[in-house]
């Protein structure tokens, strides 16, 4: 009996995020990184736990256990116009000063060097450890300027949206305001819901859906 209490409470503290990242997505930063050449330099900023292999340079505050730079995006340890390809994934929502983070962004950048980013659209509040923004698809190319747009499109789908914020509504509710019982009920409720993500495998590829997707990318091009 205990060991199945003990399961319990694992179940409950651990219920499957609440958005599908699909292997089309996972794949475009991949073969961002398959297509430079040979001593191309790639970094890697806010890369957290991410590993994308030896080529990359994994900067972020904290190490990871693959981190290879410890430093803020706001000011970073490089010289200008060295890096071939700057990777910026899931980062401008948590940084105090975004503009700042995409200015040393660019500055690295050498001439003709591509950029990736995503940033949250439709998308619940959520700590890491704080959460200030988000951006629309027409946006985050106006936020990304001057560089040139190659791509935008949908990162996280629609299905995830709707997953999520039932998930925030019903915990809500649900738990009364107790700051207890929340988290708990969130996660129930979380095992509930999930499986409305997997949608996301069609809706992503639909036209219009941008307008209500969970997040965004943006590839962009320095000139």
């Amino acid at each position: 009996m205990t060991s199945l209490i003990k399961k319990t409470k694992a179940i409950v503290a651990a219920p499957p995020v609440p958005f599908l990242v699909t292997a089309r997505t996972q794949n475009r930063v991949q073969s961002m990184i398959d297509s430079m050449p040979e001593g191309a330099v790639i970094l890697n900023v806010g890369a957290g736990f991410t590993n994308y292999g030896e080529r990359v340079i994994n900067l972020d505050i904290f190490d990871s256990g693959t981190t290879t730079v410890i430093a803020s995006g706001l000011e970073l340890p490089f010289d200008d116009e060295m890096a071939d390809l700057i990777i910026l994934q899931g980062v401008l929502e948590h940084v105090v000063d975004a503009d700042k983070t995409l200015e040393e962004c660019f500055r690295v950048m050498k001439k003709g060097a591509l950029f990736y980013t995503e940033m949250p659209f439709m998308q619940p509040y959520h700590e890491s450890p704080i959460d200030l923004r988000r951006c629309t698809r027409p946006g985050l190319p106006v936020l990304c300027q001057p560089l040139v747009e190659v791509e935008t499109g949908i990162h996280i789908g629609p299905a995830s949206t709707l997953t999520w914020i039932i998930r925030e509504i019903l915990a809500g509710v649900l738990s009364g305001g107790n700051e207890w019982l929340y988290p708990r009920v969130n996660s129930l409720v979380g095992w509930i819901v999930f499986p409305l993500k997997y949608a996301d495998y069609w809706l992503e590829k639909k036209p219009y859906l941008h307008r209500i997707a969970s997040s965004i990318y943006y590839i962009g091009r320095k000139t």
